[in-house]
């Protein structure tokens, strides 16, 4: 069904006027109780440098930034649309030096190894091509013993959605476990 591609294709790199109005606010909401429960896992301290990877709508870049006092928070996404629409809405954060916007590939990020001391993901990983290689990448810009979360709705709650049937590869709890340790990562 023609709607279905069209909102797996937004969903995984947001354009147009669904990018520019929809977007932000759809993704804000509609991940709000996943970012809280990431972010409570995730424990930012003050004076840390927090990745988000894919940050959508934003909502964890700005609750991240509360959160490291003295710290740097640096987004990376795919879409420029998204990157666009956090660079207006954060303006001030990323003039005060707390916040940086960059678009980028999880692939191929754009920073030295050993950058972060945490890094977080929020429903991306439905996305990525190669997820071991993307969270691999992950692991070489966090510094030793820095940590990821990554949160997922599971396959068994997407799989009821049209949209999913197009791009998305969908995974069960104990799957993620076994890309994180195949990536490199342990408990």
């Amino acid at each position: 069904m023609a709607i279905n591609k069209f909102i797996a294709a937004q969903l995984r790199r947001p354009s147009g006027f669904f990018g520019r109005f929809v977007g932000p606010r759809f993704f804000n909401r509609a991940n709000a109780q996943i970012h809280a429960y990431a972010l409570e896992h995730l424990d930012v301290q003050p004076g840390e440098t927090v990745l988000d990877v894919g940050f959508g709508g934003g909502l964890a870049l700005e609750q991240i930034a509360r959160l490291v006092g003295g710290g740097r928070v640096v987004g990376v996404d795919l879409s420029p649309e998204m990157v666009h629409q956090a660079r207006r809405r954060f303006a001030s954060l990323m003039e005060a030096g707390t916040l940086e916007i960059e678009e980028a590939d999880a692939a191929a990020l754009p920073f030295d190894a050993e950058t972060f001391d945490k890094a977080l993901t929020v429903n991306t990983l439905f996305f990525f091509p190669d997820p071991v290689a993307c969270l691999r990448e992950i692991r070489r810009v966090l510094k030793p013993g820095g940590r990821l979360v990554v949160g997922l709705r599971s396959r068994q709650k997407m799989q009821g959605f049209g949209f999913t049937k197009h791009g998305f590869t969908l995974y069960a709890p104990d799957e993620v476990r076994q890309l994180l340790e195949d990536a490199g990562f342990n408990k």
